[in-house]
């Protein structure tokens, strides 16, 4: 049971953290509102005055509402669609409600909670965040309950009918039993006394102690921060409860209670949670990555004490490794802040100042000195080293979610599975990482950052007789990346053709510097995607490089790669033909797990087929598919095919191979694949290899 309530609970977190980042262009649209209507610097506001009147506030104003004000009511939508969500991956019935039926549910129970409530609690916007928590998360849990209940069904649809009418129909009295609930509650809750003022008994007891000012800081900085940290304006909270916690003021400090202007000055540097010690340690910590961009786009607002973006983007709501110092740097400011009021460091005097003013300058105006800014400075100061190790801890377990999320996205992309072509589709984090990978792969092309490897292929005898051409990635975010996603990222991305002609005119201006040192006799592989041989100049493309660089076409093989079924259509099999009237030899890579391998033998003339790598890696201890690789050979001695096994490791799992029936040998047996710098040496030792076999006295039979 209690494994279950803390599997629910999290769901309800991991529901409300989305939520909040899901309004961030809701937030946002008010932070830019906000700090234009409250911008502390008189020539902007003057100005402002003298081209549109006294009236432009109220405009602006009105653009915070529009945001701002709604902000309880769209939140409790988006919390319960996302919990939706999550409540559905756990049924295993096809017809839970949906998303929309969820949120219209919702909306009727908010605005029942909104218009039942007293005239002092209503409200849609920050006011009113708690109760779009709470309606979210009981709404969606209730309407996926209430759907189950046979008794609530009474309207029969066929399940043949329109979806939308569907779910309309057979939700229609859940929604009503819903909301018929909530109006119930908040009848009963009506009947219970309501305190407008929780905290006024303390601020009373507080004001008598010797030290009351300390009591009542400590206490409005740990209520403004704890509910902040739940996703509730902690300065709305102390606004509607916690009032009686400050002095009026017009009071000088150290009047027995809170001081307001101290308490937005000192103790709130860059907003709630000190948050501008928090975007300089990201700053200074962290590199790249998704925390340093949000910290420099809320590095502005911070500075006029607006860190919405900060607490919703990062986010600090709700994040179990920035609870510690979210809460204590405020309390550690604020201790310091009245210890130097005490010694005499500093004096403050009552003074109106916007609370979108700036450290250091409402410091300055708050004391009358450098001596407020000074230690508004050491407080930023302060913050950001203790900040600084949660920033370390939380950019490594991004960096370690991120690596899991990039090896999963490897997987699926690398995966011979219908589903892979849809990878970069998805909507979730492993296809936000399939497409970022895309657009790095498409400024790699341009930007230099791939290159081409060769490894060697060998034939019964041993000697070297080919090579094969294989890209090499290495992504800057990621190290080197497998050949076979940037092929099948760049198949579904529709840059392959990009990358095909990138690595034929790579792959011939190689070989003809292998030529002009005497290596002619060596070919060249190089692997083209089915997706490629459907372009009508492909053909000529090829004749003009091998032209262009003085190459015999029998010089180059063609490898079709069968990440992709080869097309039956006639573009296809015109390129086909062409490349055989040209000379190019042709061959089937990854055969015998690939989509058609059998159909192609008589659909082109093929000179090689390679059998794919699943097949050879284990063919000593599969029986399986060592059957299968000698019907392989049998078929290519058949149709007079050269057969290459590829994924060769060891001298048994060769000697194994031949036996079978297999003519040329591709793996780390022979050679792991080579820098073009690294062939050179090798062509050299593998040629004085066959020159001493030659030499060597044949041994008597």
């Amino acid at each position: 049971m209690t494994g279950y309530f803390r599997a629910r609970t999290e769901r309800w977190l991991l529901s409300l953290r989305d939520g909040f980042v899901s309004l961030l262009p809701l937030t946002m649209f008010g932070v830019v509102a906000m700090l234009l209507q409250h911008f502390p610097y008189q020539p902007y506001l003057s100005f402002l005055n003298s081209l549109f009147g006294p009236g432009w506030r109220d405009v602006l104003e009105r653009a915070v509402a529009a945001s701002h004000g709604v902000f309880g009511l769209a939140l409790s939508v988006v919390v319960a669609v996302h919990l939706n969500g999550r409540l559905s991956l756990l049924s295993d019935e096809d017809d839970t409600p949906s998303p929309l039926m969820v949120g219209l549910s919702t909306l009727i129970n908010f605005m029942i909670c909104v218009l039942y409530a007293p005239e002092k609690d209503g409200g849609f916007g920050y006011e009113a965040m708690l109760l779009g928590i709470l309606v979210g998360i009981a709404s969606a849990e209730l309407l996926h309950w209430a759907a189950r209940q046979r008794w609530l069904t009474l309207v029969t649809v066929p399940l043949d009918a329109d979806k939308m009418l569907y779910q309309a129909l057979r939700l229609s009295l859940p929604v009503f039993f819903c909301g018929a609930l909530f109006m119930l509650a908040n009848g009963l809750l009506r009947q219970l006394p309501v305190t407008y003022h929780p905290l006024a008994a303390f601020a009373e007891w507080a004001e008598l102690q010797s030290f009351g000012d300390v009591l009542a800081t400590s206490m409005a900085t740990l209520v403004n921060h704890v509910f902040w940290f739940i996703g509730v304006h902690g300065g709305h909270v102390l606004d509607a409860y916690g009032s009686d916690l400050f002095s009026p003021a017009e009071h000088p400090p150290g009047s027995g209670l809170a001081w307001r202007p101290l308490f937005d000055a000192f103790v709130l540097l860059g907003g709630a949670g000190s948050t501008l010690g928090l975007v300089f340690a990201i700053w200074y910590a962290v590199p790249h990555g998704s925390q340093r961009r949000i910290a420099m786009l809320g590095l502005f607002p911070s500075i006029f004490n607006i860190n919405e973006i900060i607490l919703f983007g990062l986010p600090v709501v709700l994040s179990p490794i920035y609870v510690l110092p979210f809460v204590m740097v405020p309390l550690a400011l604020a201790a310091l802040t009245l210890l130097a009021l005490q010694v005499g460091f500093i004096q403050l005097q009552p003074a109106g100042i916007p609370w979108t003013t700036p450290p250091l300058i409402s410091g300055w105006l708050l004391s009358g000195s450098w001596r407020g800014a000074a230690l508004q400075a050491v407080g930023i100061v302060l913050s950001t080293l203790f900040y600084l190790p949660f920033v370390r801890l939380a950019e490594a377990e991004r960096k370690h979610h991120q690596e899991e999320v990039y090896r999963k996205a490897l997987a699926l992309i690398q995966a011979e599975t219908p589903s892979r072509d849809r990878i970069t589709r998805r909507r979730d984090e492993v296809g936000r990482m399939a497409r970022k990978l895309l657009d790095e792969l498409r400024a790699g092309i341009d930007q230099g950052q791939l290159s081409l490897l060769y490894q060697p292929k060998h034939d019964r005898n041993g000697v070297l007789v080919s090579l094969e051409a294989l890209i090499c990635w290495h992504s800057p975010n990621h190290g080197r990346i497998p050949a076979a996603v940037a092929v099948n990222l760049a198949e579904e991305g529709g840059c392959i053709d990009r990358l095909g002609d990138w690595v034929m005119r790579e792959a011939c201006a190689c070989k003809a510097r292998w030529n002009a040192l005497g290596h002619g006799y060596l070919s060249l592989a190089i692997n083209v995607s089915p997706t490629q041989l459907g372009a009508a100049d492909f053909a000529p493309r090829l004749a003009a490089l091998l032209q262009h660089h003085g190459l015999a076409s029998h010089e180059i093989e063609i490898e079709i790669t069968e990440s992709e079924a080869i097309p039956d259509e006639k573009g296809t099999n015109a390129t086909l033909q062409a490349l055989e009237n040209l000379g190019v030899l042709l061959s089937m890579d990854d055969f015998g797990m690939g989509y058609s391998s059998l159909l192609h033998l008589r659909r082109f003339d093929i000179h090689a087929i390679k059998i794919d790598g699943s097949l050879t890696r284990d063919v000593l201890s599969n029986s399986t598919n060592a059957d299968i690789i000698r019907a392989i050979t049998s078929l290519g001695k058949a149709r007079n095919v050269e057969i290459v096994a590829e994924f060769v490791e060891t001298g048994p799992q060769r000697d194994a191979l031949l036996a079978m029936g297999c003519d040329l040998f591709q793996g780390h047996f022979h050679s792991p694949p080579l820098a073009e710098a690294d062939c050179l040496p090798y062509f050299e030792r593998q040629g004085a290899c066959a020159r001493l076999a030659a030499d060597a006295p044949a041994l008597p039979s």
